[in-house]
């Protein structure tokens, strides 16, 4: 079985979930990296869909980080993603679709709001990218059309961002709550897809340096959103997110 190959647009926190989780799982892949737009084509030609991430294996293309942590579990059930019970396996899966679908969406949504309305910080974070050079020199020129589809396709708007700042803080004193006791783990004992997935996703708020990818710097944000995103840091879900990424977030080999 030749390694898979993993199609990402390279700062994508579902991406960077994606990744952690083949590696954590030990499992070898290659990295086929692309800024935003110009993935749904490299994602179409490895034979997935439009969207990343996405694994393309001997087996078929998994569209869906999700998809994908289920497909490394199977094939890499000493890695414990979703725990060494049962009782684990349905908290951890549960609290993976909750970070999906109500803290993922958010996160991007808002950090977006605040990036795209500068083009050069957009510009200077796509140059940073590991991604081919054709792409950083063409989204300079497309990026007024990009950014047209990208809100629209993801309703950033002033209030869209505002009842996502809502959600954000929510999930935060949400998860604050449940590792104010200065538990290691959201559950059992060891790392799992509990725990990779609130990190991935609230990251992009967060900025933690061992991020798979280079992230906007906190500095190069309007003040509001910086403001914000330190006092993020500060909390116990923020430590927590620190913690983790420190911890157990390594790169592979």
């Amino acid at each position: 079985m030749s390694s898979p190959l993993l199609v990402t647009i390279t700062f994508s926190h579902y991406c960077e979930k994606a990744r952690w989780t083949l590696d954590r799982a030990g499992i070898p892949y290659r990295e086929s990296g692309h800024l935003p737009a110009f993935h749904a084509l490299a994602v179409r030609r490895a034979g997935g869909r439009r969207s990343a991430p996405s694994l393309i294996t001997d087996e078929g293309a998994i569209n869906d980080s999700t998809d994908i942590a289920r497909w490394a579990d199977r094939r890499a059930p000493e890695a414990n993603l979703y725990g060494k019970t049962e009782v684990e396996r349905r908290e951890i899966e549960a609290l993976e679709d909750h970070f999906d679908e109500d803290l993922g969406p958010h996160t991007r949504r808002w950090v977006y709001f605040y990036m795209l309305p500068d083009s050069d910080l957009v510009k200077r974070l796509s140059a940073m990218q590991p991604a081919p050079a054709l792409e950083k020199r063409l989204l300079p020129i497309f990026f007024p059309v990009v950014r047209v589809g990208m809100r629209k396709a993801m309703r950033i708007t002033a209030d869209g961002a505002e009842r996502s700042l809502g959600k954000i803080e929510r999930m935060f004193e949400e998860i604050g709550k449940k590792v104010e006791d200065g538990r290691p783990f959201l559950v059992g004992d060891a790392l799992t897809m509990a725990d990779i997935t609130f990190a991935s996703l609230a990251a992009v708020v967060l900025a933690p340096p061992e991020y798979g990818a280079p992230l906007c710097s906190l500095d190069a944000l309007p003040a509001e959103a910086t403001s914000r995103m330190r006092a993020w840091q500060e909390t116990p879900a923020g430590k927590f997110v620190a913690r983790v990424f420190r911890d157990w977030r390594r790169a592979r080999a």
